[in-house]
């Protein structure tokens, strides 16, 4: 093989080994390219996502404390109900014992046999028990 010969052969073994490395910088550009492309469309995805979840807890916390405002006059309006129908239960206990006693005075000055007043204590205990149950499913309300 003459110099010549050899000088055209390295001359197309450089051009072959000058191309290939250009089609790989370009592969490898367009690759690296696409990834980061990839990666900033998928942080702004994420921003995106970020902020609509953060709005949805802002949401649920406003729904939220709008329903224990609610609650919380529906409790106040229940404690006042039941202090009432307390109030009212105190009221009947006071006037039941008083109904008893007098009772037990009228029995002693007609002279009436401890059994009838057995029964009159019943049926006051009763009406009593009465009006607690009534008083009780006021206050469920």
């Amino acid at each position: 093989m003459q110099s010549h010969e050899r000088v055209g052969r390295y001359r197309a073994i450089a051009a072959a080994a000058v191309m290939l490395v250009g089609m790989v910088g370009m592969v490898g550009g367009g690759a690296g390219l696409g990834y980061w492309a990839g990666v900033e469309r998928m942080r702004g995805m994420l921003a995106e996502d970020r902020e609509d979840h953060l709005g949805e807890i802002a949401r649920l916390q406003e729904a939220n404390r709008i329903a224990l405002q609610a609650l919380t006059g529906r409790v106040a309006h229940a404690a006042d109900r039941s202090a009432e129908a307390a109030d009212t239960a105190s009221a009947a206990a006071e006037t039941a014992q008083a109904a008893a006693a007098t009772a037990g005075k009228v029995a002693k000055a007609a002279g009436m046999p401890a059994a009838a007043l057995e029964h009159d204590r019943r049926a006051i205990n009763t009406t009593i028990n009465r009006a607690n149950a009534r008083i009780a499913g006021e206050a469920a309300k």
